[in-house]
């Protein structure tokens, strides 16, 4: 691959830029929606079809189905948003999870580009990408379920591209929203919390689910060297396994708190048990746990511990007065939500039969979660505590047993008179 020129890559900035100055601001807002959706599509469009063009057809002869691999590149797409996929009787429901995180960036990427600081490209950098994601849901979706899968596309990258845009917009020009100085301090502290320590629970499932994949290497290497794939294919399942690697983390995280999560009826994967059914021959799969009990059971107790250590960095933010309570009050809240959130976006249905639940429980996950971010909370905070007493205690020690010293009254120097 031959590297760009270091004068290429000086003249594209100034060329966005000039682009940028030459279109209204409602056209870069436009032009931002339409870059994404289709940028976001061509991500599983181009390896469908590169797939396709390099395998051959089950005829024998050297017609390429091409429309073919575009509509699974669609059923692909919409199923990344959050619109299932129905064949042969059965539910694909099961979302990849990197799908609308690459729209989201891709989204970023665009709007820094060419949207322009002002509400009417910010919301029609949003409409145009939830009107094209309505587009693709209408031809993508069967006969009968057309309006359906459309108004659900529509919804869900709605939903995307609002955060991404903005997000974007406030890269490159800088932005701040007056509204969050109303909020109290004590809730953006806690908000602060909450999100940092759904972030570290994340990061660790991330890790663990890493030391899991490493030891199921021979695993996962025999499972697909009996696909028997042809290199195009093998890129174009690599994709379709990458996408699917952040619902995996999801999962891990319910493990990682105890509940853990099922991959089809019969089975469970947790820190404590183990049961494995009969799974699709899938590379990715090779990566779920593969053992149980011993020092795994101590799994949960991270979670604690990553708790308290978040709390721990924002003691001087978070104290111990009033205030400090409801901050901790909202950032217990916001991981509840985060649980539920994480929990909710990782099931479904992967298939039929006993393929149609995988994923963990809602409830089971965010209640004990939330219990074991609640111990780490409370640990940190009766240790500030016993400190703070302790240290008034000795405080109070010293100053009894200190000496009164006797001070000597001071003689004013006798003044000499005329």
């Amino acid at each position: 691959m031959v590297p760009m020129p270091v004068d290429a890559l000086r003249t594209a900035r100034p060329l966005f830029a000039r682009i940028r100055a030459a279109i209204p601001g409602w056209a870069g807002g436009a032009l931002t929606g339409l870059q994404a959706i289709a940028l976001s599509y061509l991500v599983v469009l181009a390896p469908a079809l590169a797939a396709v063009a390099g395998a051959p057809s089950l005829d024998g002869s050297a017609a390429v189905d091409w429309s073919g691999a575009a509509t699974v590149a669609t059923s692909v797409w919409l199923l990344g948003h959050g619109v299932p996929i129905v064949f042969g009787g059965a539910t694909l429901s099961l979302v990849p999870l990197g799908m609308p995180l690459v729209s989201a960036a891709i989204l970023v990427g665009v709007a820094r580009r060419f949207a322009v600081k002002t509400w009417t490209s910010w919301a029609l950098g949003v409409a145009t990408f939830a009107a094209g994601a309505g587009v693709i849901g209408w031809l993508g979706s069967p006969d009968g379920s057309r309006e359906a899968g459309a108004l659900r596309a529509t919804l869900v990258c709605a939903l995307i591209a609002a955060p991404a845009v903005a997000a974007g917009i406030w890269r490159a020009y800088g932005a701040r929203l007056h509204l969050l100085d109303v909020v109290p301090d004590e809730v953006r502290a806690g908000l602060r919390l909450g999100l940092g320590t759904l972030a570290f629970v994340v990061a660790a499932a991330a890790a663990i689910g890493g030391v899991w994949a490493v030891l199921g290497m021979d695993r996962i290497a025999t499972i697909a060297a009996d696909l028997r794939m042809d290199p195009l294919g093998v890129g174009a399942l690599a994709i379709a396994e990458t996408l699917y690697v952040p619902t995996l983390v999801c999962w891990m995280v319910a493990w990682m708190v105890g509940p853990g999560f099922v991959v089809g009826t019969g089975s469970l994967y947790a820190p404590d048990t183990l049961t494995v059914d009969t799974l699709p021959q899938l590379p990715l799969l090779g990566a779920l746990p593969s053992g149980s009990g011993g020092w795994w059971t101590w799994a949960p107790v991270a979670v604690v511990v990553l708790a308290a250590i978040a709390r721990a960095s924002l003691s001087r933010r978070i104290g111990l007065d009033w205030a400090s309570a409801r901050s901790a009050g909202v950032a217990i809240a916001a991981v509840a939500l985060g649980f539920a959130a994480l929990t909710a976006a990782s099931r479904g249905s992967a298939g039929p039969g006993r393929l149609e639940q995988v994923g963990a429980e809602i409830v089971p996950v965010t209640l004990i979660g939330t219990a074991l971010v609640v111990a780490g909370y409370a640990a940190v905070w009766g240790a500030i505590a016993a400190w703070r007493w302790v240290r008034g205690y000795v405080r109070r020690d010293d100053a009894r047993a200190e000496p009164e010293v006797p001070v000597a009254p001071v003689r004013e120097p006798a003044r000499s008179g005329r």
